[in-house]
């Protein structure tokens, strides 16, 4: 039986919008050290101080011990961390059919993200001056351990090519340099070398290289003071969002949690700025955002008691010295000094009696370290100040939930910070967004946004690009092309745009109109690889095999490690009858990416074609595995075993499809096929009769069920299907037909 790869448009991954950043005015981080070399020797120990590092050494903490193994029993994949040469590197890799490894990938450990007072995530950088979380991580509780990042415990997790984006440095480190060129609507986070390490002073005092340079020529001290930004001079609102900056995240899961402002840079937020001029937060409706999470420090707290009744009063700072971080009982005697500045007599009140003895540890009971829900392998104190001891072990371990569209947040998104937006049409144009970005509220915000936009006509196309992203994330193509043109024809030297464009005229089977915005694009960016993926799927659709060929080539020439550029030139391979060269590719995107049901088919499907039946076979259980609900998978292995006369094992795989998917013919007629072939007439008759209904010119079910009908003694029945059978376009169903009806003289 003909087995052919996973056909269907490809899905190119979608990046958020980034811009580039604009570094006038900072200072050499390594400055401030000469003149507060005390308060620079101090933060240098802070978790904030050691966000971002190259692995060396003198800071590795892990236990690199040469030929000890990880095993990720979810995605079933084995991880080892390597000293060679004095570098670092993390491997993967699977154990194939044969019993050998595969599918390896192997990367340069560039740098750590991460103080190791948590957990410490390892970054690859690229020949393209990109940066790539590993999926290994480390944790520090439980004496310190190996386990998978967040997002990386799941068996389709992304192989080790999930990018940093601008929004991820933007917390963790200082102020990188980026391309004078970069857009913001870029699809590619890309760093200047060298990269700054760790968060600096100027993350929360501004830019510096003013205040140096009055300092160097010995102004007098206000003028100096006056060049650099104090977070305790500022008022209450701008001095908590120098730290609200970074720990206010409602939440990790879709929303969007943030939305920064289109006409910003991504690291062009200063201290003393409002910070709703640099992005607007967004949240759940009440009582629908019950998570505990690692970067919410921020937005627990201002849902206290304590802060709400303090008037402004009670700020980050108050309790946390952003310069040094007290340690053991040393810690515990700080925060509850802080405590007992406004409970002393409350305290004093309740007595020893209520088990408030002197001395009594306020925040173990008031503001417990937890178990956090996004990193399950996190323990972190939680800054909602309780009232009440929480119940239960907080420790407990967990399992990563894994959000989908079955469990993600659908409803309404509102503004959480600045609690007030002033009422212009920017600022609806905003909510608007919110409402559509990660699909939350589609049904009101794409008539909202539509409106704001029609009676404002911004000229931002950011805009005007998330209306199409939200139609076309709700099935409207044609609204959605006509927007995502109205953002390119304001974005005219955007390539993005244009991807977007290309991609919308994809969704429609515009081919040759794809294919024009996808020249364009690569004009504009002829190294972005994605570019020239996008334009060879549009050739292969025009079925202009060469071009489309040429085009996938040279986006994997540019960067080998996007793995759909592969399985794309699998199929055309496979399309061209190079069925040796597709599976090359469909074996390479796999390696990249190793839990993509639809390719481990592709790869299985190539395998069988040429004899490789075992191999086959596993690939064709694996992809499975990875989507017990793949129908096509399914349907294929049947036909596979079927062909190794293993009818049984084909007649329940086939009873599957049929019950996921009980109106599609060919399932009907492959399981009636395989229930003839194991004896049983009337479920064969049952099932044949059942596609026929549903596809009355299906010519090889018609022949099937004439042959069955006639082994029943059903004469009648089965001339009449056999010269339905005849007449129908499937050659080979016809030839047979005609045959059997000569062989009866009918």
């Amino acid at each position: 039986m003909l087995l052919r790869p996973q056909d269907g448009r490809n899905a190119f991954a979608q990046s958020p919008p980034v811009t580039g950043s604009s570094t006038s005015g900072y200072a050499n981080p390594a400055t401030c050290a000469q003149c507060h070399a005390t308060i620079a020797a101090t933060y240098r120990k802070t978790g904030m101080g050691r966000s971002f590092y190259r692995l060396t050494p003198a800071n590795a903490v892990e236990d690199f011990t040469p030929g000890k193994t990880f095993h990720s029993s979810t995605s079933d994949s084995y991880f080892a961390m390597i000293v060679r040469d004095g570098k670092y590197y993390q491997r993967r890799w699977q154990i194939g059919f044969d019993g050998k490894e595969t599918d390896i990938d192997e990367k340069q450990i560039d740098f750590v993200l991460g103080s190791g007072n948590h957990s410490r995530s390892y970054l690859h950088l690229t020949t393209r001056n990109t940066l790539q979380e590993l999926p290994l991580g480390w944790y520090a509780e439980k004496g310190g351990y190996f386990a998978m990042n967040p997002g990386y415990d799941r068996p389709d997790y992304l192989g080790s090519v999930r990018p940093v984006y601008y929004q991820c440095m933007f917390c963790h480190n200082g102020y990188p340099r980026v391309p004078d060129g970069v857009r913001k609507d870029s699809t590619e986070a890309t760093y200047l070398q060298p990269i700054p390490e760790g968060i600096d002073c100027q993350r929360c005092h501004g830019p510096g290289q003013k205040h140096v340079e009055r300092a160097t020529a010995r102004a007098i001290p206000p003028e100096i003071r006056a060049a650099i930004v104090n977070p305790a001079r500022l008022t209450p609102d701008r001095g908590m969002e120098v730290c609200m900056q970074c720990h206010l995240e409602t939440n990790v899961r879709k929303l969007p949690d943030a939305i920064r402002r289109f006409d910003r840079r991504p690291f062009s937020y200063v201290p003393g700025q409002a910070l709703g001029d640099f992005q607007i937060e967004f949240d759940r409706l009440p009582g629908t955002n019950d998570h505990f999470e690692v970067a919410q420090g921020a937005y627990r707290l201002r849902q206290s008691q304590c802060f709400l009744k303090s008037e402004g009063k009670l700020q980050c700072t108050t309790c946390h010295n952003p310069h040094d971080v007290p340690r053991g009982e040393e810690a515990t005697a700080h925060y509850n000094e802080v405590c007992r500045g406004c409970h002393t007599a409350q305290l004093a009140r309740l007595g020893s009696a209520s088990g408030h003895a002197a001395g009594a540890n306020c925040v173990s009971c008031h503001m417990p370290k937890r178990r956090t829900d996004d990193a399950v392998h996190m323990v972190m104190t939680d800054h909602l100040i309780m009232r009440h001891k929480l119940g239960g072990d907080l420790l407990a371990d967990k399992p990563e939930e894994i959000e989908s569209s079955a469990n993600s947040y659908k409803g309404e998104v509102l503004l959480y910070y600045p609690p007030q937006l002033p009422a212009t049409p920017e600022n609806t144009l905003y909510k608007a967004v919110a409402q559509i970005r990660d699909q939350s509220n589609l049904a009101e915000g794409l008539p909202q946004l539509r409106k704001a936009i029609d009676q404002s006509h911004p000229a931002e196309p950011g805009f005007y690009a998330e209306l199409a992203q939200g139609y076309r994330a709700a099935g409207n193509t044609a609204d959605a092309i006509h927007y995502f043109e109205e953002a390119a024809r304001r974005d005219s030297s955007s390539a993005s745009r244009l991807l977007q464009l290309g991609d919308a005229l994809m969704d429609a089977s515009q081919w040759q109109k794809a294919e024009s915005q996808f020249r364009r694009a690569t004009q504009l960016t002829p190294d972005d690889a994605r570019g020239w993926g996008r334009l060879g799927w549009a050739l292969w659709q025009q079925d202009k095999a060469a071009e489309a060929r040429a085009a996938l080539e040279k986006g994997i020439a540019l960067d080998a490690e996007i793995a759909d550029l592969h399985n794309n030139l699998g199929l055309i391979l496979w399309g061209t009858r190079d069925q040796e060269g597709a599976a090359k590719e469909f074996r390479a995107a796999l390696r990249i990416q190793p839990g993509v049901a639809e390719w481990r088919l592709n790869l299985g499907r190539a395998l069988a074609t040429q004899g490789q039946i075992a191999e086959a076979r596993f690939q064709m259980e694996q992809s499975i595995k990875l989507k017990p609900d793949y129908v096509d998978a399914r349907f294929d292995y049947a036909q596979l075993l079927a062909d190794q006369n293993e009818i049984r094992d084909a007649e329940a795989q086939a009873k599957i499809v049929v019950d996921t998917e009980p109106n599609r013919a060919q399932s009907h007629e492959l399981l009636g096929s395989l229930m003839a072939q194991g004896g049983d007439a009337d479920g064969a008759a049952r099932e044949l009769q059942t596609a026929v209904r549903l596809q009355p010119d299906f010519g090889r079910a018609q022949y099937e069920l004439g042959m069955v009908l006639g082994q029943k003694g059903d004469a009648a029945g089965a001339v009449e299907h056999l010269r339905i059978a005849a007449q129908s376009r499937d050659p080979q169903a016809s030839a047979a037909a005609r045959q059997t009806l000569q062989q009866l003289g009918r």
